[in-house]
C-alpha cells in the first residue's frame, strides 16, 4: 500500500534539493570554480554544470603571481666585463606594466654611486634594455637592482632582485679634450697661450690632465697634422693669428681640430698713471714699453725696429786690450765662433734710444745654457710694458727690462756684467730699491741680493750686477696699478676681490693668467681656500697615510687640506663616508663652512632684514646665511648681465669662483675688524 504522505514528503525534499542544486548552477562562477575565478566556460551549450550530460567545463583562473626576472644578458658574478659594454638586457617572466619601469624601481650602481641609465621596454613588455649613459670604469663592481615591478594585472614584485658583475681593464676609446687658455678673442697685449689635454670634460683640475697626450698645432690657419708642430711650451701670440690644434692620446684616440682666433688692437694705454708724477706716457705699439727721459716720453720700439740688427751689428773685438770699446750706434753685438765665448776687451754698450747700458769686463766668458761657448748676437735691454706680467703685490715697478740673446736662450757671464737702466717711474729716495727676476712658468718673483743693486747719484737710473740674461723688475714698496693678475678678470665685477685673495696668497688661478671667475667651485677647492682664509697652514706635500674619506685619494693635491679640515671639524662628508671632492659646492654649504671656520657669533645679528623669498628660517643653513647676508658678505643671485636679484638668494645654486672671492675677502676683513 502506497503511503502518499511519504511521496509528498519525498517530493518536497526533492524539490528542495533541486532548488538548492539549481541555485548552485546559477552561482557556478563562484562556487564551482572557487576563489580567484576569472571566468567559467562550458564546452556544450545547455548551461548546466551539474546535470551530468557529458559536458566538460573548466575555469580560467585569475593571475595572482608577480613578475620575475628570469634572465639577464650579463650573468650574475661575471668578471672581466668589457668597459666598452654600453647596455644589458633584463627578461621578465611575463608582460610588465610600463609605468613601473622607471629610475626608482631599476637602479644601476658602481659600488654605492648611482650610474645614470636609459630604460627601454620592448613591445612584448617582457624584454627590458638598460643603457648606460656613461662609460664603465675599469676593474670596478657594478650592480643592477630591480624591485617593485608590476605585471599588466597589477601584481607587484615585492622582493628585490640584484645582479652584479666586475669590469676588466679600462679600454680607452675617448679622445683627449684639448683646452686653450686663454681662449681666442680680442686682446690689447700679447698672450701666452697654453694648450692642455684632459681625459674628459673635467677640465678644472690637474688631476684630469692626460699626461701622455700629444698636441699638434698651427698658427697660420692651416690644418694641423701629426707630422707638424708639436706643442711643448706656452705659445707667445702677439699678432692676429688663427690657432688650430688637436690631441692624440697614448691609445691613438684623436680629438677633433679646434680653432681659436686671436685678434689684437692697440688703443692708447696710459702707463703708471696712479703712481707716477711724470706726464702720462701713452704707448700705441702693442707689447712695447717706454722710458721716461728728462720728463719726455720716449717710445722704445724694441724689436720692432731691429729687423736688420744682424746686418747692422758691431762685431766684438778679437784682440786683447784694457781700453773699453764703446758701442753706441749699433743695435747688437756679434760674438763670432773665433771668440770661443770670450770677449778679450772691455765693452761699453749703450742704447741711446732706450737709455740702457751694458758693461762687460775684459775676458768675459759668455756661455749657453748647456755650458758651451756662446756664438751669436747680444742685444741691449728691451724695456717692457708692465701689463705683460702678473702683479707683484706690495711693489711699484720703476722699470722692467729684458736682456736676451738672439735665439732666446739664457746666457751666463763670468765675471758678472753690469746693466744700467733708467727709471720709468719716479724714484723715491726714502724707500729701498728691490730688483726681481721672474719665472714665466711658475709666475714667481725672486729678489736679487741688495749688494747687486746700486742707484746713481742723480736718482734717475739703477745699475744691476748679474751673471745671467733674463727679465728684471726694478721696484720699490708700493702698489703697482698697471699689472694684470688674471687676463679673464680685467672687466669682471669680482676683480678686486680676486686680486686681493691673490695678493694674500690664498688663490693662484686655474692656469697661467686664468682665474675662471664664472666657473663652478669644487668642494676640494673651497676647502683649501677656507683653510687659507683662517690662516691655517697646511703642508701641500704632506704624506697623507690615512685617507679622511674613501673617495679622497692619498696622492690627490687636496688630500692634506681635506684631512686638516676634517680634523678641525669644518667638514663632515656624506653619510656613506664620501666627500665628493670634485663635486660642486653650493652657496649655503660654502657659507656655513666659512662662517664656522671663522667662529663668528651667528646669533649676534638678530632677526633677518632681507627680502629673499627662497631663504626659510627653519632651514639648517639659515643662521649662517642670515649672518652673511646682514654683513653683506654675499649678494643675491647675480644674473649674467651683472644685475643682482634682491628677492632671490639661490641657496642650492652652485658657488661660483668670483662669488667665493668676495665672500672670503669680506669675511677676512670682518674678522680682522672685530679683533682690533
Amino acid at each position: 500500500m502506497i503511503d502518499f504522505r511519504f511521496i509528498k514528503k519525498l517530493t518536497l525534499i526533492t524539490v528542495f534539493l533541486y532548488g538548492i542544486a539549481g541555485h548552485s548552477a546559477m552561482a557556478a562562477e563562484t562556487l564551482y570554480c572557487g576563489d580567484g575565478i576569472l571566468s567559467a566556460i562550458e564546452e556544450c551549450d545547455d548551461g548546466n554544470f551539474i546535470n551530468r550530460d557529458g559536458c566538460s567545463s573548466y575555469c580560467e583562473l585569475e593571475d595572482m603571481t608577480p613578475p620575475e626576472v628570469i634572465s639577464v644578458s650579463i650573468p650574475d658574478g661575471q668578471t672581466d666585463v668589457s668597459t666598452l659594454t654600453s647596455q644589458m638586457t633584463v627578461t621578465f617572466s611575463e608582460a610588465v606594466d610600463p609605468a613601473s619601469i622607471n629610475g626608482n624601481n631599476i637602479v644601476f650602481k658602481q659600488f654605492n654611486q648611482l650610474v645614470e641609465t636609459e630604460l627601454d621596454l620592448a613591445e612584448n613588455q617582457t624584454d627590458l634594455t638598460v643603457r648606460f649613459l656613461s662609460d664603465l670604469k675599469g676593474e670596478k663592481d657594478y650592480s643592477l637592482i630591480v624591485e617593485k615591478i608590476k605585471d599588466v594585472n597589477g601584481n607587484i614584485k615585492l622582493d628585490r632582485f640584484v645582479t652584479s658583475f666586475f669590469t676588466g681593464t679600462y679600454i680607452d676609446i675617448d679622445p683627449p679634450n684639448v683646452v686653450a687658455r686663454p681662449e681666442g678673442g680680442l686682446y690689447h697685449v700679447g698672450q701666452s697661450v697654453s694648450l692642455t689635454a684632459y681625459d674628459g670634460e673635467l677640465t678644472f683640475s690637474d688631476e684630469y690632465i692626460d699626461e701622455g697626450a700629444k698636441i699638434y698645432y698651427t698658427l697660420d690657419g692651416s690644418t694641423p697634422t701629426s707630422h707638424g708642430k708639436k706643442y711643448s711650451s706656452p705659445l707667445s701670440i702677439k699678432t692676429n693669428s688663427t690657432l688650430k690644434y688637436f690631441g692624440i692620446d697614448t691609445k691613438g684616440n684623436k680629438s677633433r681640430v679646434i680653432t681659436q682666433n686671436y685678434t689684437f688692437t692697440c688703443p692708447e694705454k696710459p702707463n703708471a698713471k696712479k703712481v707716477s708724477d711724470y706726464p702720462e706716457c701713452r704707448v700705441k705699439e702693442c707689447g712695447y714699453g717706454f722710458v721716461l727721459k728728462s720728463n719726455v716720453c720716449v717710445i722704445n720700439l724694441g724689436s720692432q725696429d731691429d729687423s736688420n740688427y744682424k746686418a747692422n751689428a758691431a762685431t766684438a773685438p778679437l784682440f786683447g786690450s784694457d781700453t773699453p770699446m764703446t758701442i753706441s750706434t749699433k743695435p747688437a753685438l756679434y760674438i763670432t765662433p773665433e771668440h770661443n765665448g770670450v770677449i778679450p776687451r772691455p765693452i761699453h754698450f749703450v742704447d741711446r734710444l732706450g737709455g740702457t747700458v751694458i758693461d762687460l769686463e775684459r775676458d768675459t766668458l759668455i756661455t749657453n745654457e748647456d755650458g758651451t761657448p756662446f756664438t751669436g748676437y747680444l742685444r741691449p735691454p728691451n724695456n717692457l710694458y708692465s701689463k705683460s706680467f702678473p702683479i707683484n703685490f706690495g711693489y711699484s715697478f720703476k722699470s722692467i727690462f729684458h736682456l736676451e740673446a738672439d735665439d732666446g736662450q739664457e746666457l751666463s757671464f763670468s765675471p758678472k756684467i753690469s746693466i744700467t737702466v733708467p727709471f720709468t717711474d719716479r724714484y723715491n729716495e726714502d724707500s729701498p730699491i728691490t730688483v726681481f727676476t721672474f719665472d714665466p712658468l711658475t709666475e714667481e718673483y725672486f729678489a736679487l741680493s741688495p749688494e747687486m743693486i746700486s742707484v746713481n747719484e742723480a736718482g734717475d737710473s739703477v745699475s744691476i750686477v748679474s751673471d745671467t740674461t733674463g727679465t728684471f723688475f726694478i721696484a720699490q714698496p708700493g702698489l703697482n696699478y698697471n699689472a694684470i693678475v688674471f687676463q679673464d678678470t680685467a672687466s669682471h665685477w669680482a676683480k678686486n676681490y680676486i686680486e686681493q685673495l691673490y695678493r694674500w696668497g690664498h688663490v693662484k688661478g686655474r692656469s697661467k693668467g686664468v682665474f675662471a671667475p664664472d666657473e663652478i667651485l669644487t668642494r676640494a677647492e673651497f676647502t683649501k681656500i677656507a683653510l687659507n682664509a683662517i690662516g691655517e697652514e697646511v703642508d701641500p706635500f704632506e704624506d697623507v697615510s690615512d685617507s679622511p674619506f674613501f673617495d679622497v685619494p692619498l696622492y690627490a693635491w687636496y688630500a692634506p687640506y681635506i684631512k686638516r679640515a676634517k680634523a678641525l671639524g669644518l667638514i663632515h662628508g656624506y653619510p656613506d663616508g664620501s666627500f665628493k671632492p670634485d663635486s660642486p659646492i653650493n652657496r649655503v654649504e660654502a657659507i656655513k663652512i666659512l662662517m664656522q671656520a671663522f667662529q663668528f657669533d651667528l646669533e649676534s645679528v638678530g632677526q633677518r632684514t632681507d627680502n629673499f623669498n627662497d631663504v626659510q628660517t627653519w632651514e639648517w643653513y639659515f643662521p649662517a646665511a642670515n649672518f652673511a647676508i646682514q654683513y653683506k658678505l654675499i649678494d643675491g643671485i647675480r644674473l649674467p648681465n651683472g644685475t643682482i636679484q634682491y628677492d632671490s638668494f639661490g641657496p642650492g645654486k652652485y658657488m661660483k669662483r668670483g662669488e667665493m672671492a668676495k665672500l672670503a675677502v669680506k669675511a677676512i676683513e670682518l674678522k680682522n675688524g672685530t679683533e682690533k
